[in-house]
């Protein structure tokens, strides 16, 4: 039996996402600081594994967070898909009721646990703001009809641009899922889409999959096992790329900043830098400093986000 506690993870490969971390998990602690009712665990890549800095170290033992070994993926992938890490590690087994995964480029403003569903079972995601896979008119269709299903009648409204009706199409920088598995088997959610997802690579033709495989087999997996979804409100993620008013921001839970040039526009972005600072000690300060300042300076990797 699973336990009331939930989890917040994220996941940490390369130096880019390291950086991101320390600001992602500084604020996580902040509002989530009962360790009794939250797990935050970081999945730390191999490559990843023996190369975190002391700074991030001990802000992660500051902080409360676990780390957890990423699985080696690639032989689940047709080719290289570093953005399929977030999908391994929500399919790893934890002993919590719920999980939200959460990508690596996104801060903290409110407690994020403990979100009222109509249905336990179901998955809480914000759609997508723009249409960016699946516009041709067949690629929904032939993606359905890999598995056996018809398209979906049920919609969602996008949230950016025309704010399109459209497909259920979600954002995948917050996937909230129960941890429990589906009655009759030993299979959740997260390794049920971990299934479609390499079965869905590895043997649907269709074009255009990189980078959006996570997304396009979010509502796959949905729709092949029965899981419902409750279609969030925007401001339980809410992405601040390329926006020119940002007015709204200050009242999000989460901020989706995808570059730190986006983050630094807020005018309260400096508080997250100081919470992040005294969450280390004195000796590590000018080190975690450095640290946060390579989110400008170090080429965007590949990597899941």
């Amino acid at each position: 039996m699973s336990d009331a506690k939930e989890s917040i993870l994220f996941v940490v490969d390369g130096a880019r996402l390291e950086a991101q971390s320390l600001l992602l998990a500084a604020s996580l602690a902040k509002h989530h600081p009962d360790r009794s009712k939250v797990d935050l665990i970081a999945y730390v890549s191999a490559r990843s594994a023996g190369s975190l800095t002391p700074a991030a170290l001990a802000l992660y033992a500051h902080c409360g967070v676990q780390i957890r070994a990423l699985p080696a993926g690639d032989a689940l992938w047709a080719k290289p898909y570093p953005h399929g890490n977030k999908i391994l590690a929500c399919a790893e087994p934890r002993t919590s009721s719920r999980s939200l995964f959460l990508d690596t480029d996104t801060v903290c403003l409110a407690p994020l646990t403990g979100i009222e569903l109509a249905d336990p079972a179901a998955v809480a995601l914000v759609p997508e703001g723009r249409a960016t896979w699946g516009k041709e008119a067949d690629k929904w269709a032939r993606a359905y009809d890999f598995f056996g299903l018809a398209l979906p009648e049920d919609r969602v409204r996008l949230t950016r641009g025309r704010k399109l009706d459209y497909l259920p199409y979600f954002n995948g920088g917050f996937i909230s899922f129960s941890d429990v598995p589906r009655p009759g088997t030993t299979q959740n959610f997260a390794q049920d889409w971990l299934q479609t997802a390499s079965a869905f690579d590895q043997g649907c033709a269709v074009k255009g999959k990189r980078p959006w495989l996570d997304q396009i087999t979010l509502p796959l997996t949905m729709k092949r096992f029965g899981y419902g979804y409750e279609a969030l409100q925007e401001l339980w993620n809410f992405s601040i790329a390329a926006r020119l008013k940002l007015h709204r921001a200050p009242k999000a839970r989460l901020i989706h900043y995808h570059r730190f040039r986006y983050l630094q526009r807020l005018d309260f972005h400096p508080q997250f830098i100081a919470d992040t600072l005294v969450c280390v000690p004195n000796a590590l300060t000018e080190a975690l400093q450095t640290q946060i300042g390579t989110m400008i300076a170090v080429p965007q990797e590949t990597v899941a986000a």
